[in-house]
């Protein structure tokens, strides 16, 4: 059975945990787990010992990357609504987009009014 609620803490408390998922723009790797562990495991504690825990999770602000993609899209591809292109590997996709969004500012001014 998990101990009383911890005294320090004033007795059973509200506790929002916020704490990051991996980054689903980026190729996985092992890096993107570490802040999700380690949110999930003060979770983990904070209920053992009696606490009403919410998890605060987030994928992060997804609005540049979206600027930046349907930016490039517009722009390699204007006709894509009657001509779409063959997104099949949306990493070459995203590689590319990104590569213009940091080697061009105007590119990157453009990509970050599209989604404000």
């Amino acid at each position: 059975a998990p101990p009383p609620p911890i005294k320090a803490f004033g007795g059973k408390r509200k506790v929002l945990v916020d704490f990051s998922s991996p980054n689903i723009a980026k190729e996985m790797h092992v890096g993107h787990l570490r802040s999700t562990i380690i949110g999930d495991t003060i979770c983990r504690v904070l209920e053992y010992c009696g606490h009403d825990v919410h998890r605060i999770n987030h994928v992060g602000d997804w609005g540049t990357q979206f600027g930046m993609l349907i930016s490039h899209m517009e722009e390699a591809y204007p006709d894509f609504t009657s001509n779409p292109p063959n997104i099949t590997d949306l990493t070459v996709f995203y590689k590319n987009a990104k590569k213009r969004f940091d080697d061009d500012e105007a590119f990157k001014k453009k990509s970050r009014e599209t989604v404000v």
